[in-house]
């Protein structure tokens, strides 16, 4: 009796503390329940819903965007964040309510790209074969937050990029389902929201299909291939056609090991198989299978999607029946199914007729020839490949007697022209991942996903370009002018590899500065020359391979700078620096390292045990690090201090925010809110300097947001980067001007003189808005209140104030304010901006720091006792806008 109550009491004790969430929602007698919870409590300014009830049809919606890209596979994410980091206002259609494609969590195949058996995992600085820019940084990321390999992580991870993105508008859950062609160019798709009963027009100036598919290409008409080319077509040794056969489509499962014996049924409909049945086709791994599920024909992989997936579900019922039930398979009675997918992972559709369709005669005209041929270096290549020339039995599980595929392995990376991802029928229409222009024999190596993604983030950033440059899509192969060369450059700045490109922007400082390390190793057995100056090579990565035989190797000699092209210091030797100096000072404003991530080894997500390579941060790279610079030389003070890095690529807006570590991959990230307070500074550094990677500075452009301003009905000068804030003056702090809410007391009125052109505080009209060109570095702008404006002191300053009107269409006028040639503005911080409005600019804007000396002191690594540092890159305010000019 005694023991009955103290177990009551524990239960009531138990109970008691259990969050509410504990009960049966809606169940009238659990723990949650209450008469209040039906009501709703509206807080101040809270109103209840309005608006018409939904009823038939679809919601009607116009967008207006630089960039269209359908498709968020690998391809289209790559493609989106790439055009919107180069300043194109981006929207991303995708047709799933997850990201990522294949590699998605619908689907969990893992990424795979240029390495294959290229890569040597205990050979650093021989092959670096894996993937870089954005394909890297997310599976860095990943890597770092998701050591337990969670597949809806992998597909939050590209989601969290998406959002992160103030340019991307996504819509996913959303069909393109037509497009607006007028004289061989698209003005706008048509999609659709059928679960949201929305619909959409999307007026845009260049647009990107990597829906894998091709829907768009095909909807705007432009020409495509379907099935394999014969022999003579292109001259190809390789090529199984003519016919229209196409690779199949799979579907995966994912088991475990539940510890006692598990019983399975299979589906009465399921496919019986036998032990012949796979004789090239293993069942004795049997966590995550199979990509030889595979079927194709007697189908078409885009009509009979449907029938394809059933089809699927009966081999992958049948196989695991198999494993099972067989008795062959040993040590699978205690495995159950956990997962197994409903979306058909598909290899092939459309592919697409561009400016230019890449052959195997380009890569390797014959298999094995000895010594192996040199791909062909492209004027406009943009990408790069090297994965097999992977041909798929179009049977697949249909002609089990037969090995599922055959795998010709190019000797050398070779590179992706861009005229392959543009359009040869409609003018602003790209192309990325599986669909663009290639024979059928080289789509068998381009169609992987890294693959894709090096695609896709050349397709957004050739978009991105010709948005910049005022052309479309087909313009920018003109041979004639430099929009390949600046497509290039912008590609390096972003970590892409582009094969024999080198770094040539003439912003970059680096280059020019004289390179030193408190230590260099070198060990001649192992051809490792780490020296300093490797960091101005204008490549990053070791990838160099002088081949005599037919095997895996990098690039060939010609086609790159040979050695290790990193710094690297002396083993056990941290703390470690690498120091940059400058004959006269610079303006540093942005500071941009890569550092070293593995690229020799093979990295991507994947459900199976153990993943695919060192699944967390990467051994080699910097962890801990500091910028510091000089002006003199001799005294150093910290720019930037970073703990915790595990990227390859960091760019640093100068000097730095304080300390910080890298986000741990929050749910969902928000654009930052506005730094408070925002300090205006014409030749110094705002004291809230934004969290890198946003720049320190912008190009002043009458389309930026962060330089228009607005006049209140009050006189208020209100930012429309930072609606809710208005440029407010403190008398008490006359060397400071700040953002503030617009509805707070300091919010007050200014006025603009016609007649002398001074912008004045209302509250204090004594006072006025001084820009001083000639002042020293560090010094605020100011607010004189001598009274004395008509004379501005120092003499080089400034008082008089342009009002340049951009719109007064509606409610209010949007103006540019410039003073000297330089415009107010918000973007990183209030400061102010070469303008391309006219003027002259003064000789020197400083929106960082002025110094002749930069360095990088790094005081730990993921996993080594050593730094290495491959690439740096330092940048002055005029050097942030994307596409250099020659």
């Amino acid at each position: 009796m005694v023991m009955s109550r103290a177990i009551v009491l524990v239960l009531v004790l138990v109970l008691a503390v259990l969050p509410a969430s504990v009960g049966a929602a809606g169940d009238a007698h659990g723990i949650d329940s209450s008469p209040e919870g039906q009501k709703m409590r509206l807080e101040p300014g809270q109103l209840p819903r309005s608006g018409p009830s939904v009823g038939k049809g679809l919601e009607q919606h116009t967008i207006t965007a630089d960039v269209v890209v359908v498709g968020g596979g690998s391809a289209g994410t790559s493609a989106a964040i790439a055009a919107a980091r180069n300043n194109a206002k981006t929207v991303l259609i995708h047709d799933r309510p997850v990201l990522g494609g294949n590699s998605g969590s619908e689907i969990k195949l893992s990424m795979v790209g240029a390495c294959g058996p290229r890569s040597k995992d205990n050979e650093p600085f021989v092959v670096e074969c894996r993937e870089s820019g954005i394909v890297e940084e997310y599976t860095l990321d990943n890597a770092a937050s998701n050591p337990h390999r969670v597949a809806e992580l992998f597909s939050l991870e590209l989601y969290n990029k998406i959002r992160a993105e103030p340019n991307i508008q996504l819509l996913l859950n959303t069909y393109m389902v037509s497009a607006d062609v007028v004289d061989g160019r698209i003005v706008a798709v048509h999609a659709e929201n059928q679960r949201a009963q929305q619909g959409y027009k999307i007026i845009a100036k260049q647009f990107i299909d990597s829906s894998g598919d091709g829907r768009l290409g095909a909807e705007a008409g432009a020409e495509f291939l379907m099935g394999r080319e014969g022999p003579a077509k292109y001259n190809e040794s390789l090529a199984e056609g003519p016919d229209n056969e196409t690779e199949g489509s799979s579907l995966a499962f994912v088991s475990f090991d539940a510890g006692s014996p598990q019983p399975y049924t299979p589906p009465p409909w399921a496919r019986k198989f036998n032990a012949s049945e796979f004789k090239y086709r293993s069942v004795h791994f049997f966590q995550y299978g199979y990509w030889w599920n595979e079927v194709s024909w007697p189908f078409n992989t885009i009509r009979d999607d449907n029938t394809i997936r059933d089809t699927l579900y009966e081999n992958l019922f049948g196989i695991w029946d198999y494993i099972k039930n067989s008795g062959d398979i040993a040590d699978s009675q205690n495995w159950a199914l956990q997962w197994f997918g409903s979306v058909p992972c598909k290899r092939e559709g459309r592919r697409f007729v561009g400016q230019y369709v890449s052959t195997q005669n380009d890569i390797m005209r014959k298999y094995k020839e000895e010594p192996p041929q040199l791909p062909t270096l492209y004027w406009d290549r943009v990408a790069y490949a090297g994965w097999n020339f992977d041909l798929h039995n179009p049977k697949g599980m249909f002609d089990p007697s037969q090995p599922p595929y055959s795998a010709y392995m190019p000797p050398y990376m070779f590179s992706t022209p861009l005229r392959s991802l543009i359009s040869k029928d409609v003018s602003n229409l790209l192309f990325a991942g599986r669909l663009a222009s290639f024979s059928h024999v080289v789509f068998g190596s381009q169609r992987v996903m890294k693959t894709g993604a090096t695609m896709g983030q050349a397709a957004g950033t050739a978009a991105a370009a010709a948005v910049h440059f005022g052309i479309d899509a087909a313009s920018l192969t003109d041979e004639s002018k430099s929009y390949v060369w600046s497509i290039q450059q912008q590609l390096l700045r972003d970590d892409a590899y582009v094969i024999g490109v080198l770094n040539e922007d003439p912003r970059d400082h680096a280059p020019r500065a004289r390179i030193s390390a408190s230590s260099e190793y070198h060990d001649a057995t192992k051809s490792i020359n780490g020296s300093a100056w490797n960091v101005i090579s204008g490549q990053t990565r070791a990838v160099v391979t002088d081949l005599k035989t037919a095997t895996a190797g990098g690039v060939g000699v010609g086609q790159g700078v040979p050695g290790v092209n990193r710094w690297i210091s002396d083993l056990n030797g941290l703390p470690a620096y690498l120091q940059l100096q400058w004959d006269t000072p610079i303006e540093i404003a942005q500071v941009q390292l890569i550092f070293d991530t593995g690229l020799h080894r093979k990295l991507s997500f994947s459900v199976r045990e153990g993943g695919v390579g060192i699944w967390g941060p990467q051994p080699e790279t910097v962890a801990n690090y500091t910028l510091e610079y000089s002006a003199d030389g001799s005294h150093f003070e910290v720019g930037c201090r970073v703990e915790g890095n595990f990227q390859r690529r960091r760019v640093h807006g100068f000097p730095c925010a304080p300390p910080t570590v890298p986000p741990s991959n929050p749910p969902f990230p928000r654009r930052p809110a506005a730094p408070e307070p925002l300090l205006l500074h014409a030749l110094g550094y705002a004291k809230s300097c934004p969290r890198e990677p946003q720049a320190a500075a912008q190009v002043c452009l009458p389309t930026m947001r962060s330089q228009q301003w607005t006049w209140t009905a009050a006189g208020q000068l209100q930012s429309l980067q930072y609606p809710s804030l208005c440029l407010a003056y403190t008398p008490a702090l006359p060397t400071q001007l700040s953002l503030v809410a617009c509805s707070a007391p300091g919010a007050g009125a200014w006025r603009h003189s016609p007649v002398d052109g001074t912008l004045r505080p209302a509250a204090q009209p004594r006072a006025c808005l001084q820009y001083g060109a000639a002042l020293q570095p560090h010094t605020p702008a100011q607010v004189r209140d001598d009274g004395d404006c008509a004379t501005p002191s120092p003499a080089a300053a400034s008082v008089v104030w342009d009002q340049i009107k951009l719109d007064s269409s509606g409610a209010s006028v949007v103006v540019l304010l410039r003073a000297g040639g330089l415009c107010l503005g918000t973007q990183p911080n209030l400061s102010l901006y070469s303008s391309s409005t006219g003027g002259t600019a003064p000789p020197r804007l400083t929106a960082g720091v002025l110094a002749t000396t930069l360095r990088i002191n790094v005081t730990a690594s993921v996993g080594v006792q050593d730094a290495r540092i491959v690439e740096v890159r330092v940048y002055s305010s005029d050097g942030l806008a994307p596409f250099p000019s020659r």
